[in-house]
């Protein structure tokens, strides 16, 4: 009988550990904590989804280096999307089966979209950064999270700026915009300026993902008489579209999403002499608020890492921080409901001067809204702003 007991006592207490092991949380162990990203780090978006991963990186190392969250290491793994919708649902789902507390990293807008409806069924506490993506949080989804402004904010700033204060004579507006997500938010853009503006319209001109060659788009622009453009592209369709533009001698006023003002997209857009404009909501990188940022980079990652660094890491770091503070004020036990809490009281998150300190709310899921408009001279590699920071 006392053999059959202290069986039975032991058994008790296997199962009293085992129950203890499996109500972990999700990415949780009693040394660890995963943060996961969704990038694509191949395809012809590899150059800001490397940025976006290395910024994560930074901000986990950071962390680590001052003894990590509550006696726990935070680890970082991301899965390459390859650009691809399907590959961001495929990526989500292996990060999960892995074990993930937590997604930065969510692809660009298609992807972003592809996975809010497993973002929202199994409650993993998400930060949209990569891609912004109004319809992460309009309406809000209770664990999904977004920093910096839309599409839609940075191009309308643009376009109110030119209007207001380089408008050409007989202003005409059209949109070149890939044929996804991504351009229906470009294009959103164009409509809601145009529509307030009552301005002189051109239909929109839709393109495949993936094209090169836009001398067709160019040239029904030209015959179009547009001379306020939206170049919607991602990265290098950008400088592919003003070289045909140079061939026409086309006189443009041209704006951009933030892609543009890349160090090798401004060197690959530099030959064909067009000055243009962009927007951000960031601090850029060289200025006294990104300091911290390049402190830790240099701190945190080699060389070889440090060049691969652009304003999305920026962004990576941002949002990823965001996330490692929220995890810490859960303090011993963090849960995904405790993050989510964390991060929607109202209580300010330090950016380090890289924004103004971040805040969220029940009712407000994003934050990092306000827009300053950029003047980009690519030939001599500058960003010039020329609003101050104004919610749109």
């Amino acid at each position: 009988m006392r053999l059959l007991k202290t069986k039975a006592l032991g058994l008790a207490a296997l199962l009293a550990s085992a129950t203890l092991v499996t109500a972990q949380e999700e990415g949780v162990t009693d040394d660890e904590i995963v943060i996961g990203n969704v990038l694509p780090m191949t395809s012809s978006a590899a150059l800001v989804g490397r940025a976006a991963h290395f910024g994560s990186v930074i901000a986990a190392r950071e962390a680590n280096a001052n003894g990590g969250v509550n006696g726990r290491q935070i680890t970082i793994r991301t899965e390459d999307d390859g650009y691809v919708p399907a590959r961001t649902v495929q990526g989500l789902r292996k990060l999960m089966d892995e074990g993930l507390f937590g997604l930065i990293g969510t692809g660009a807008g298609a992807g972003t979209a592809a996975i809010l409806p497993i973002l929202e069924e199994e409650e993993i506490p998400a930060i949209v950064s990569f891609s912004p993506l109004q319809a992460a949080v309009d309406p809000i989804k209770p664990s999904v999270f977004m920093l910096g402004a839309s599409y839609q904010d940075l191009l309308y700033a643009q376009l109110k700026y030119i209007h207001d204060n380089d408008s050409p004579d007989s202003p005409k507006y059209g949109v070149i915009r890939q044929d996804d997500d991504f351009g229906n938010q470009v294009e959103e853009a164009f409509h809601r300026a145009v529509d307030e503006f009552g301005a002189d319209t051109a239909e929109p001109i839709r393109y495949k993902r993936g094209q090169k060659d836009f001398g067709a788009e160019i040239l029904r622009t030209r015959s179009d008489g547009v001379n306020v453009l939206i170049a919607g592209g991602v990265t290098t369709e950008i400088p592919a579209m003003l070289k045909e533009a140079s061939k026409f001698k086309l006189d443009l006023k041209i704006a951009t999403v933030p892609t543009s003002t890349l160090p090798p997209i401004m060197q690959l857009s530099a030959p064909f002499s067009y000055d243009y404009y962009s927007g951000d909501y960031i601090s850029p990188r060289g200025s006294e608020g990104s300091q911290h940022f390049e402190d830790m980079a240099v701190a945190h990652l080699n060389e070889e890492e440090q060049g691969a660094l652009n304003r999305y890491a920026i962004t990576g770091y941002i949002a990823t921080s965001i996330m490692i503070e929220a995890i810490r004020r859960c303090g011993d036990e963090p849960t995904r409901a405790c993050a989510v809490e964390q991060m929607e009281s109202g209580e300010a998150f330090d950016t380090h001067g890289i924004t103004l300190p971040l805040d969220f709310a029940p009712d407000r899921h994003i934050s990092a809204t306000a827009v300053r408009v950029l003047k980009v001279d690519p030939e001599a590699g500058s960003l010039t702003p020329v609003t101050d920071f104004t919610e749109y």
